[in-house]
């Protein structure tokens, strides 16, 4: 509980660390926070989707999809600092 007597709960691992997050600046730390938000919901849909995220996010966002049992694929872009991301359906 926080000080105003709200549960405070974690609903996914963002899989950090403080080692993980050595020279992320602030700006990019908020901006892989948000990159997380977004791919959570649309994994929630349940459809196939690509996203293009920040490289440094990537690993972070296909373990997500693979505790979620979605085929995923981690698609290098050509775009310096960049990944893209392919989503499938479930697997068996």
């Amino acid at each position: 509980m926080n000080a105003n007597g709200h549960k405070i709960e974690s609903v996914d691992s963002f899989e950090a660390d403080l080692d993980s997050l050595n020279g992320i600046t602030g700006e990019c730390a908020f901006a892989m926070g948000v990159e997380w938000a977004m791919f959570r919901e649309r994994l929630k849909s349940g459809r196939p989707f690509t996203i293009r995220c920040l490289l440094a996010n990537g690993s972070r966002l296909v373990k997500m999809a693979e505790r979620q049992k979605r085929f995923v694929e981690d698609r290098p872009d050509i775009s310096a600092g960049w990944t893209e991301i392919f989503v499938g359906d479930h697997l068996a």
